[in-house]
C-alpha cells in the first residue's frame, strides 16, 4: 500500500478497501448471474454522480462474475470507437476459448508410402460482426456453466449510434436468444436525456437501473472505520463522528478523508485523534475541489453559475423559488437549470421546491471565488459573505 501501509485509495476507479453500503444491489447482482438472461439485473445500469462509487461497483460485479467462472471484457466509452474494442477483445476471448481455430481443422488424410500425411484446412478468422462473435463465444461458454459479462463505463460521453448498435446487439444476443452475456454499464444521470428517453435507445430504457447514491452515515463509518482496524491501527470515536459528517455520504470524499487523516496521523496505529481527523478533513475539502468540483465548474454555463451561486446565500437548504428570484427568472426557467444541475452532480433535491449542494463542502468553495461578473438586470451576482 501507498504512504506507508495507507489503506484509502482517493483515485478514480478504483476500488475501495471496503465496498460499504452496496449490499443489497450486489445481492441482485448475485441472483441475476444465477438466474439467468430472464432476470431483470442481467441488463442494468449503474447511474450517479462523479465520485459516486460508479467505477468500483463495476470492478465488483466483474469480481463477482469472474468467481463464477466468468470471463469479462471492460471498456469505457469515454473515447470514440468502443465497440470496435469490444469487437476486437471479444475475438480474442473467442479466439483463447477455441483452439481449434489457430491449430486448424483435419478434413482429410492421405496414406503415403512413408507414412500417413493428415491434411488441414485452415479455419478462418473469426468474424469481425460483434454479434456473430458473441453468439459463438456464448456458445461455448453456456456448457460450462458459465458466460459472458461486458462492462462500460462513462457511458454520458458516448457516441449515441455506437450505444445504439451495441444495444441492438445485446438485446438480440441476452434478451431474444437468451445466451449468457450480461452487461453492466455506469454513467452520469446526463443519460437519462441522451439516452433514457423518448425513443433514443429503447433497450437501455428496458434494462435495470440502479441508483448509486450517497452513503449513509453507518456504512460511512464502515468504509473509514473498518480499512484502518483491519490494520490494527485505531481512530477514536469523536475523530470518526467528525469524518463521517465531513464525507456527507460521497463514496469518493470517503476515500479522500480516510487517506488524509491516516497521513496526518502520528501514529496511526497509537490512534488516530479528533485533532488529526480535522487536518486531514481540512486537506480532504481542498483536494474535493481540485479533483471534482473544479472540472464540473468548467463545464457549467453562466446561467447554471449564477444559479449555484445564489444558493450560497443560504446556510443549508435553498427553495428553488428563491433562487428564481435572486437570478431574475420564473420558477419554471429556474427548473430547468435545476434540473441540469442535479444532472451535473452539483446539487441534489431534498424536498418538494428544495435543494441543497451535493457535497456540503461546495458552499465554502464557492465562497472563495473571485468576483462572478456576469450581469444581470439589477447588476453584477457576487459571491456571498
Amino acid at each position: 500500500m501507498a504512504n506507508n501501509g495507507n489503506p484509502f485509495t482517493p483515485a478514480f476507479g478504483t476500488s475501495p478497501p471496503v465496498l460499504a453500503g452496496r449490499d443489497s444491489i450486489l445481492a441482485d447482482w448475485d441472483s441475476a448471474l444465477e438466474a439467468g438472461p430472464r432476470h431483470p439485473d442481467y441488463t442494468l445500469l449503474f447511474l450517479g454522480m462523479r465520485g459516486a462509487g460508479k467505477t468500483a461497483m463495476l470492478n465488483a460485479v466483474e469480481d463477482r462474475a469472474r468467481l463464477r467462472g466468468w470471463v469479462t471484457i471492460s471498456e469505457d466509452s469515454t473515447h470514440p470507437g468502443f465497440l470496435s474494442r469490444v469487437t476486437k477483445a471479444a475475438i480474442s476471448l473467442l479466439t483463447d476459448f477455441d483452439p481449434a481455430r489457430i491449430r486448424g481443422q483435419v478434413t482429410g488424410m492421405r496414406v503415403a508410402s512413408l507414412g500417413i500425411d493428415f491434411e488441414r484446412r485452415p479455419i478462418p478468422e473469426p468474424s469481425q460482426d460483434l454479434r456473430a462473435v458473441l453468439t459463438q463465444l456464448a456458445d461455448l461458454l453456456q456448457p460450462t456453466g458459465a458466460g459472458l459479462l461486458i462492462t462500460i463505463d462513462e457511458m454520458q460521453g458516448a457516441d449515441v449510434d455506437e450505444i445504439r448498435r451495441f444495444a441492438s446487439i445485446i438485446q438480440h444476443v441476452t434478451r431474444r436468444e437468451e445466451r449468457p452475456v450480461a452487461f453492466v454499464g455506469a454513467g452520469l444521470p446526463e443519460i437519462e436525456d441522451r439516452f433514457l428517453s423518448g425513443d433514443a435507445v429503447t433497450f437501455l430504457q428496458r434494462c435495470a437501473r440502479r441508483d448509486i447514491g450517497p452513503l449513509d452515515d453507518q456504512a460511512t463509518a464502515t468504509a473509514l472505520a473498518l480499512p484502518i482496524r483491519d490494520l490494527n491501527a485505531s481512530i477514536t470515536s469523536d475523530a470518526l463522528d467528525a469524518a463521517v459528517r465531513a464525507v456527507s455520504g460521497y463514496a469518493f470524499m470517503t476515500q479522500l478523508v480516510g487517506f488524509h487523516m491516516w497521513k496526518a496521523a502520528a501514529d496511526p496505529f497509537a490512534g488516530i485523534t479528533s485533532r488529526e481527523a480535522a487536518a486531514g478533513i481540512a486537506e480532504a475539502k481542498m483536494q474535493m475541489a481540485r479533483l471534482v468540483l473544479e472540472p464540473i465548474w468548467k463545464t457549467l454555463s453562466d446561467m447554471d453559475r449564477r444559479f449555484l451561486l445564489a444558493m450560497t446565500q443560504d446556510s443549508e437548504e435553498s427553495q428553488l423559488a428563491e433562487i428564481a428570484s435572486r437570478i431574475e427568472r420564473n420558477v419554471g426557467y429556474a427548473g430547468v437549470y435545476r434540473r441540469r444541475l442535479i444532472q451535473k452532480g452539483m446539487i441534489v433535491p431534498v424536498r418538494h421546491g428544495w435543494i441543497a449542494f451535493a457535497h456540503h463542502s461546495t458552499r465554502g468553495w464557492l465562497k472563495q471565488l473571485p468576483l462572478y461578473g456576469t450581469r444581470q438586470p439589477s447588476g453584477p451576482l457576487r459571491r456571498a459573505d
